[in-house]
Parts: C-alpha cells; structure tokens; sequence
C-alpha cells in the first residue's frame, strides 16, 4: 500500500475512535464491578428485574460511589437500569440478545448451573427507555 494511503486510513480509523459515540448511548450495555446493598437481592429476580428510571430510585440499592458512577453512565431522559439479583450456582449463565425477526427487542435468558454452591449473581443493564425487552 502506498504511504500516502495508509496515512489517509491512520487517520480516518483514529478518527473514528475520537468520535465515536460514547457507550451510554449504545442500545443496552452492563455496568460491571458495582457493588450493590442487601437490599437488591429483596427486590429482584433472575427473571423479574428491578427498574430504576432515576437516580433516586437508586439509593435504597446502592451507595454512594456506586451512585456516581451510575449517574456517569446513564442519561436516565433516555435511558433506564435494570438489575437482575439472584442466589444460585456459581455456574448459572445470564445471557442478553438482541433479536433478528424482531429488531429494537432485548432478550435476557437464564440458565441455571448444576453445581450446588450457592453465590450471590447481579447483573446490571442500562437500556434505551423506549426498548423493549423480555426475559426468558
């Protein structure tokens, strides 16, 4: 390839990368490594989630700095939370999909492990308010 070209490609692909859209804007990403109070297990499910449509709706469930950095992740005028609690085997999957025949519809599906140790699973998701989802 000549140099001039991969100059021009250098630039489009760094670019790209400065202006790609930020993360919360995506359609469902999961927030990771948020500590959450005892209370989430009391008011979710692996199948019936908790819905935070604010920050406020938050704090029963989570302490301050966790707080933060929902609030930096999250447009809650656009967006909602999810968190998905439960006790079961270490093993136990939770998967998100998007779907095919039907497009702007999240799938969440649990599968449970077959190990019988019992450990504490939470799952958070930040979702577009005006996507649809459903859990298997």
């Amino acid at each position: 390839m000549k140099p001039h070209l991969i100059a021009i490609v250098s630039i489009l692909i760094i670019g790209a990368e400065l202006f790609a859209a930020p993360a919360n804007h995506l359609p469902i990403t999961e927030l990771k490594d948020l500590r959450a109070e005892k209370a989430v297990f009391a008011g979710a499910t692996r199948i019936r989630p908790i819905i935070l449509k604010s920050l406020k709706d938050g704090i029963k469930y989570f302490e301050k700095d966790a707080l933060s950095t929902i609030s930096n992740a999250v447009d809650f005028e656009k967006q909602i939370v999810l968190i998905f609690a439960w006790k079961g085997s270490g093993q136990d999957r939770f998967t998100v999909a998007g779907t095919e025949d039907h497009p702007g519809q999240i799938k969440f599906s649990y599968k449970p492990g077959r190990t019988k140790d019992l450990r504490p699973h939470i799952k958070i998701f930040v979702l577009q308010s005006d996507l649809k989802w459903s859990v298997k």
